[in-house]
């Protein structure tokens, strides 16, 4: 769909585009002078596998300030550093499912979602919701999704491509069923987490504090 809006646009066609997530402005001034910066100093050589130990070390200040997420080590020993979310969510799902995998997606969803299941050889279950529920996924249809061999949850926050936001008691409630579930891991895509013009935070309505964090998040 991409490459079409391109041709099109380039035929003088006024098109707006919907498919790739991409701003309408170019890179900001401070970010292109930050790479000019790094080139100048020699900033040019691998990094770490796990990114940048200052990088990591913010990332985690930024977890603990902003999400109010406890016990991480300000170190940031357990946080990874990818080239995007979509390599993230991939190296994740490689790392833990296998054939006879499931991994729940909650629809509408990304594209990449399944393909990514597929390519672990997991089974993506595609769970349906709802426009009267706002499209987002419900505790009851979650439970009812679960099997034996449910290995990952895939959650987007505010959601690409609904937008719809997730509330602290919504979140609290999927929580709950994912705990009598051990062997399932949540994946987290918070990539549009800044994306978000209600009020209260991001849909957080005020609900229990968080605890310590065993999950993953991707931003």
């Amino acid at each position: 769909m991409t490459d079409l809006a391109g041709e099109m646009k380039r035929e003088g066609l006024d098109v707006i585009s919907l498919s790739v997530g991409e701003p309408d402005f170019g890179t900001p001034a401070r970010i292109g002078a930050a790479g000019e910066r790094a080139i100048a100093e020699g900033q040019t050589k691998y990094s770490p596998n796990a990114g940048l130990a200052s990088l990591r070390e913010a990332v985690a200040r930024k977890l603990a300030q902003e999400n109010d997420i406890a016990g991480l080590d300000p170190s940031g020993a357990n946080i990874l550093v990818t080239n995007g979310a979509k390599q993230a969510i991939a190296e994740a799902v490689l790392a833990t499912c296998a054939a006879g995998d499931e991994v729940i997606v909650p629809a509408p969803y990304w594209v990449s979602y399944p393909e990514i299941a597929r390519l672990a050889g997991a089974e993506p279950v595609v769970v349906e919701t709802r426009l009267e529920e706002n499209f987002l996924l419900t505790a009851e249809a979650l439970e009812q999704a679960l099997t034996p061999a449910s290995r990952v949850l895939i959650l987007c926050s505010p959601s690409n491509p609904t937008g719809s936001v997730y509330s602290r008691a919504q979140m609290q409630a999927l929580a709950r069923v994912v705990a009598t579930h051990p062997r399932l891991l949540v994946i987290s895509d918070e990539i549009y987490e800044h994306i978000y013009y209600g009020g209260g935070g991001g849909g957080d309505d005020g609900g229990e504090d968080g605890g310590e964090d065993d999950g993953g998040g991707l931003l």
